[in-house]
């Protein structure tokens, strides 16, 4: 019997098509997973504005079928048309079933947001990205140098089992480190959010280590400037840190989307203090279960309180997020979602 193959278009943006490639992997098996133009010459990403940071694109084929498939990364609502007329299955991470139009509802699955990962050594990276560069008839949406810099992006990642190994933490400790953005959703929301939980854990004389990276050309910068830092913390330091807080803070981020944050504190099993998200999960994440949201700023310090004094609940959370990533967010399950409809 032939085996299924996986086809996936070699023009993808690798940095953050790399979580769902290894979701392919998983699925099919990484010698069933295969690079080519041949299914996409329908697809004029060069000639469309943003396409490269909109999807990916890939196609399964039995022998009966082929089914073509879209994975919609980008933090908008908005849908790009093409992809979608030309696709099977459009998987978004940032789909609102009230602010996505309704037009593009029928092909539509709603996934859960993932993160930039590491899937290939040295030499594979190397290979893949001149292969993937003669794929695209030496021609590729980006610059040559962008697309030199994201396979590189791709191999500076960590792994998928640096976010998900377990570590030891012992006394209360909470880090967070964010960008100081400039969108305007996030100057009148995100950030000032994110400064809250900061200002809350310091006034509560909890060991807090983190802020804000940002230039001093920032609108908002002398409002944020005892908290921001000039030097970043590498992923490794991120994710060591990240891993040893007793809790984390989400808020959706730039256009309102679920952001890498959120799909990294999953993968972690973290116990999740979250304003409210503004775009649809696959599975709805439950206050008290495996989330703990704050509907008012004002209940960010009895939140916090809550988290330090009560261990069980903390656990609690912590074991439902890992649950949640698991059933729903991780590589393997994304892609069984997405393939199985």
């Amino acid at each position: 019997m032939d085996k299924t193959k996986v086809f996936i278009d070699p023009s993808s943006r690798i940095s953050y098509s790399s979580y769902y490639i290894k979701g392919l992997y998983d699925v099919f098996g990484k010698e069933n997973v295969y690079f080519s133009r041949k299914y996409f010459k329908q697809l004029k990403r060069k000639t469309e504005p943003h396409s490269y940071d909109h999807y990916m694109a890939f196609v399964v084929v039995t022998k009966s079928e082929i089914k073509r498939y879209i994975i919609d990364f980008r933090d908008k609502r908005s849908v790009k048309k093409s992809a979608y007329e030309w696709c099977d299955k459009y998987a978004k991470i940032n789909f609102s079933d009230t602010l996505t139009d309704k037009c593009y509802h029928a092909k539509m699955i709603s996934i859960p947001p993932g993160f930039g990962i590491k899937i290939w050594g040295k030499y594979e990276t190397v290979f893949h990205c001149f292969s993937n560069f003669l794929k695209c008839n030496l021609s590729p949406i980006v610059s040559l140098k962008r697309h030199l810099k994201d396979y590189y992006s791709q191999y500076k990642r960590p792994h998928l089992e640096e976010y998900t190994n377990d570590v030891v933490k012992d006394k209360i400790y909470v880090f967070m480190i964010g960008t100081l953005w400039t969108h305007q959703n996030c100057i009148k929301g995100t950030n000032l959010l994110r400064k809250r939980f900061i200002e809350t854990c310091i006034s509560m004389n909890i060991n807090f280590e983190g802020g804000f990276f940002s230039s001093l050309t920032h609108p908002q910068y002398e409002e944020f400037k005892d908290l921001i830092f000039t030097k970043r913390y590498n992923i490794k330091e991120y994710i060591e840190k990240t891993k040893r807080s007793s809790f984390v803070f989400n808020t959706p981020a730039v256009h309102d989307c679920h952001g890498w944050k959120l799909g990294e504190y999953l993968a972690m099993g973290k116990a999740i203090i979250s304003s409210p998200l503004s775009n649809n999960l696959p599975e709805a994440l439950v206050h008290g279960e495996n989330i703990h949201i704050i509907s008012n700023p004002n209940d960010m310090k009895e939140a916090i309180s809550l988290l330090v004094s009560d261990d069980s609940y903390r656990k609690k959370l912590e074991n439902g997020a890992k649950s949640y990533y698991l059933r729903n967010a991780s590589p393997k399950a994304v892609i069984t979602q997405i393939t199985k409809q």
